[in-house]
């Protein structure tokens, strides 16, 4: 049996396992197909409740339910905090609030070394001598928490050097508007026609350090029967940042940005969308400005980074809600990040030292939070919106089998080869019903009059002097508890008996409009060890709905199925001593993979593992157990020749 000597774990965030083997059926993603057919495909992933990122990709490596690591959501809750969502969470990114212990750093206690990229909740970085790439968000240089360390609350995101913008004529939520006129004194214009003008303000969108924006202008105009636009640090059409023609994207552009009061070398693209002969249509779209340096351990390895082919950048899917771009146009932009991260890989794993690679990739989830409804034929009666979406689902997949191929082609015959996701996503019901509003546990609450809310200064807010109990982020509610909240208006001799009032209300709603239970289960939090929830982080009840009610993933539960879509966890698994071609029922965890990997690396398992070895999986589930019964065998031999020539009663 060929020993297991490497490791790469690659992740992609909310793939629905169904998609991926329709289109592996269609033969578009060989890759994983040959994975597949090379390994052993898990058909019954579970993922931890709640189904959502910071928390399951913290599970999948150190092997530790939510309750262990203390990472309970996308957001984190600390006893003493208020108890309202605003002001009393805060994202889950920090590798400090894991509790647990990350493979990587039991790895590096019996000197094996690991490269780390793009993987949630691990920054600050806790290795100590490997490589780690990005981390503290869901991209490269998006940071969910200030320049000083702090995490964000709510859903805000910091960029390095600055976020996306788009100029245009229209009037476009949160864009730069622009208007152009007739070019004025310019030097060294170049041959063409219809020469416009307009100064743009570049670089200071969410930027998590203080970044002193560029004054460029475009310059418009028409060559060769199309539009062109150039940007130019100053009315000299020589002086060019970069020029680009309707409809293309630039090349990537590097430039020197001042941040904190020193230069900086920054990377961005831009694509000219859309032009109007009579200029009342122009849209100019650019990337967000991408620092190239400040998200790599060692520092010094960003700066080799530079001129891998793709962007290191945010690619989320609010630019396409927000109209800025097509649908092309936001695959583009995966395709870019997809590129970049594949590339990143590769580059680390063909000219670095090392034992382990992890990495995580977030396409998928972004686009079914853009557009899972638009594909499902259940939800979207539109035929047409459905072929269109679903060929750009299509796409994504193909640029992350693209990208996977790029990476485990730097494996060899003894790597093992892991592929597995953090949950996966399911279509909105009633999203295309007009009638239909969001199930709202909140509303339920107070209904029950357990919330009670207040006018302060022409808002409706909570009045806390009254509400009893509130919900907080994906799958929690807590009760206003006397002693422990900073508003809390609830006896501890009553808690229980509260606790049982709000599960009855839970499962006592129907929804009006379909006639079903949307409540799954609903647990005390005494009682939610058994999902691997406990501690101080959780709430006083937790709850799970079933796969039709409202949102992509999150308060769904592990289990659930609607339509295209499937919460179940992706698991793929390829390399020395794993089956062949192999399906495997059982019903396998997200906490099994990391000591499946010690097990099959002989390597200790990090502290905190909860999880169990994928046995079935293993061509030969014994062989460390073979390996000693050959080694005790041997042992006995030495021994009993050593005895041997003990016993001889004549010396020479």
């Amino acid at each position: 049996m060929k020993e297991v000597k490497k490791v790469i774990l690659i992740g992609l965030d909310a793939p629905i396992t169904k998609s991926i083997e329709k289109y592996v059926k269609e033969g578009v993603l060989p890759n994983i197909k040959k994975l597949i057919e090379q390994g052993t495909y898990a058909e019954n992933c579970l993922v931890p409740h709640p189904t959502i990122t910071p928390p399951n990709w913290t599970t999948i490596v150190t092997g530790s339910w939510p309750g262990t690591h203390g990472i309970t959501c996308f957001h984190i809750h600390k006893p003493g905090m208020k108890l309202d969502d605003d002001n009393g969470t805060y994202q889950a990114f920090d590798s400090r609030d894991c509790q647990a212990e990350y493979i990587w750093e039991s790895a590096e206690r019996i000197g094996k070394k690991s490269i780390i990229l793009n993987y949630p909740t691990t920054w600050p970085p806790r290795i100590k001598n490997g490589i780690q790439i990005g981390g503290a968000g869901l991209h490269i240089n998006d940071w969910r928490s200030t320049k000083d360390g702090k995490p964000l609350p709510k859903w805000y995101v910091l960029c390095s050097a600055s976020d996306e913008q788009l100029f245009s004529t229209e009037e476009y939520p949160f864009s730069d508007r622009v208007e152009f006129k007739p070019v004025k004194k310019w030097n060294n214009l170049p041959e063409g026609e219809k020469f416009f003008e307009t100064e743009i303000k570049v670089g200071y969108r969410n930027c998590r350090e203080k970044v002193e924006p560029k004054n460029w202008y475009l310059l418009l105009y028409k060559k060769d029967k199309g539009w062109w636009v150039r940007v130019c640090r100053k009315k000299d059409a020589n002086d060019i940042v970069f020029e680009v023609k309707n409809g293309d994207w630039s090349k990537k552009v590097y430039e020197m940005f001042n941040i904190e009061g020193k230069e900086k070398e920054c990377v961005f693209m831009a694509k000219f969308i859309e032009i109007a002969d009579d200029l009342k249509k122009f849209r100019l779209y650019f990337t967000p400005i991408c620092q190239l340096d400040g998200w790599s351990y060692p520092e010094e390895i960003a700066k080799e980074l530079k001129d891998i082919e793709g962007l290191p950048f945010k690619c989320m899917e609010e630019g396409l809600h927000l109209e800025w771009y097509d649908l092309d146009t936001y695959i583009e932009r995966v395709e870019l990040e997809n590129k970049w991260l594949g590339e990143c890989a590769k580059y680390l794993l063909k000219n670095k030292e090392w034992d382990m690679f992890f990495m995580h990739a977030h396409a998928p989830d972004h686009s079914y939070h853009g557009f899972i409804n638009q594909i499902d034929p259940s939800v979207c009666k539109d035929k047409e919106i459905v072929k269109k979406y679903e060929s750009a689902e299509r796409r994504f997949y193909i640029s992350l089998d693209k990208m996977i191929g790029e990476i485990v082609s730097c494996g060899d015959e003894n790597t093992l080869i892991i592929i597995t996701s953090d949950h996966g996503a399911v279509p909105t019901h009633g999203y295309f019903d007009e009638d239909f509003k969001r199930f709202s546990v909140l509303e339920i609450l107070e209904k029950a009059g357990l919330v009670v809310f207040k006018e302060e200064n022409g808002e409706k807010v909570i009045d806390w002097t009254k509400t009893k109990a509130i919900v907080q982020r994906s799958v929690y509610i807590y009760i206003n508890l006397k002693g422990r909240d900073p508003d809390g208006i609830v006896e501890p001799k009553d808690y229980e008996k509260l606790q049982d009032e709000i599960i009855k209300v839970l499962y006592d709603y129907t929804d009006p409009k379909t006639g079903k239970k949307p409540i799954a289960f609903a647990l005390k939090k005494q009682d939610a060890r058994i999902i691997g929830l406990y501690g101080d982080r959780i709430g006083d009840i937790i709850f799970g709905v079933h796969g039709w009610v409202s949102g992509e993933h999150g308060r769904q539960i592990p289990t659930a199925e609607y339509g295209i879509g499937s919460m179940k966890g992706l698991l793929i698994i390829s390399g020395p001593n794993i089956k062949k071609n192999y399906r495997l029922k059982r019903t396998v965890w997200l906490t099994d993979i990391v000591p499946t990997i010690c097990y099959l690396m002989k390597m200790p398992v990090p502290r905190d593992t909860e999880g169990a070895i994928i046995y079935q999986a293993l061509e030969e589930p014994n062989f460390l157990l073979n390996e000693l019964s050959e080694l005790k065998k041997n042992y006995e031999r030495v021994k009993k020749a050593l005895d041997s020539q003990k016993a001889l009663t004549h010396q020479y």
